[in-house]
């Protein structure tokens, strides 16, 4: 099963304002060329994306099944006739650069359909050996992925004590009787929950260190993601399964460098999300582990299959080149549950990445830090970290931010 990334890191206190350019090889400062003029051209065309994600959140239950850069533009997959709030949409985003429209076998609610069978078939098991449920943006299908936990014969122990019940995906999917095809693959590592920059000062910064505890409990450790506005106050947004109400907040590490940041304000466990009562600030870290350099947060925007993304965590620092695949539904393992000990439960809708080059994705600490893309010479965020193991990062996009919380990232000109 994936993993939740939780784990320890050590930067000096952060600037107050974005930093100029840095000699920090991490730092998107100093990508490589190539990978930098991709991510450049990709972000041409957020604005096409923008009117595409906000046409289809005002009509969830349409004929949309994705959408992906392709080619050198935008690709909609859509079943059926295109309803008047998407034609407009592709009208406008036009205006940017070029947009076609695919035809797909499914749309995305028809795939959540039948990705929600099979979510009730695993529930009425003590567990099983699928790790992630992937619904394919071209439409054609969902992708289930069986955790090497099963594959390679762990003591049943390890995976949870009561799973005498423990069901294969062969059983599941003939008990679900879903009605799109399905394809099975085996993982190469098991998914991670990525708990564990250290020396920050409020209003705080993304990517840096902090610690959840309750009372004398030490929880989890973990990375600051966005800071982020909502109902007129700001927040720091992380990743959900790093901490719940009634924990508090730290930054740093315990026994070094250790401020407190504030209450866990809230968690919701099924989008992977949770907000800090604590001042967030428009920067984050960019660069390594101990890095002290920054990037202003200058925008937001929703996800697309193919798009580059980096991440920036307190373990690995700043790792890019990250593409994005596809909306999938991850089970928590019992080998790395959340602050609180619960595992065998779903995350829904994060989005599935490979970093291409064959480097780690993100490693043990990295939960809740920032996903991003390049905006001018600040980044757009993105998402925050929820998991992965090897090549692969899961994370939750910003559409679940706005749905979840109503939350808008911390910029120079908006910081709420």
């Amino acid at each position: 099963m994936p993993a939740l990334l939780s784990g320890p890191m050590v930067a000096s206190a952060a600037p107050t304002n974005p930093s100029t350019s840095s000699d920090d090889p991490q730092s998107t400062d100093n990508l490589d060329p190539a990978l930098l003029a991709e991510m450049r051209r990709q972000n041409e065309l957020q604005p096409a994306l923008a009117a595409i994600w906000d046409a289809q959140m005002q009509s969830p239950n349409s004929g949309f099944a994705g959408v992906a850069y392709e080619g050198d533009g935008l690709t909609l997959y859509w079943k059926g006739a295109l309803t008047p709030g998407m034609s407009a949409a592709l009208d406008t985003g036009r205006t940017f650069g070029p947009v076609t429209v695919k035809a797909a076998a499914n749309s995305e609610a028809e795939l959540h359909a039948a990705g929600n069978k099979i979510h009730a078939a695993i529930d009425r098991h003590s567990g099983s050996d699928i790790q992630s449920i992937s619904y394919v943006p071209d439409g054609s299908g969902l992708e289930i992925t069986r955790g090497p936990e099963a594959t390679r014969g762990e003591p049943a122990l390890m995976i949870r004590s009561d799973n005498s019940d423990h069901a294969s995906v062969e059983q599941i999917l003939a008990e679900a009787q879903v009605d799109v095809p399905v394809q099975v693959t085996d993982a190469t590592e098991p998914l991670d929950l990525l708990a564990s920059r250290l020396d920050d000062n409020s209003p705080w910064n993304g990517g840096g260190r902090w610690e959840s505890w309750r009372g004398l409990d030490h929880r989890m450790n973990c990375t600051t993601g966005f800071g982020v506005h909502s109902g007129g106050r700001s927040y720091v947004l992380s990743a959900g399964h790093c901490a719940t109400p009634p924990d508090d907040a730290y930054q740093g590490k315990y026994g070094a460098a250790f401020h407190e940041m504030g209450p866990v304000y809230d968690d919701d466990w099924r989008s992977d999300l949770l907000l800090i009562n604590a001042p967030g600030w428009y920067l984050i870290f960019d660069g390594s582990a101990t890095t002290s350099t920054t990037k202003a947060v200058r925008s937001w925007g929703y996800w697309a299959a193919n798009e580059l993304v980096c991440q920036s965590g307190m373990t690995s620092g700043t790792v890019c080149g990250i593409k994005q695949q596809s909306s999938t539904d991850i089970r928590v393992s019992c080998n790395t549950p959340d602050s609180d000990g619960d595992c065998d439960y779903t995350i829904y809708g994060v989005i599935k990445s490979t970093q291409t080059n064959g480097s780690t994705a993100a490693r043990g600490g990295d939960s809740g830090g920032p996903v991003f893309t390049l905006d001018g010479t600040g980044v757009r965020a993105k998402g925050i970290v929820s998991g992965g193991g090897g090549t692969t990062l899961y994370f939750q996009d910003w559409a679940d931010v706005i749905r979840v919380y109503g939350a808008y990232p911390n910029t120079n000109s908006s910081t709420s």
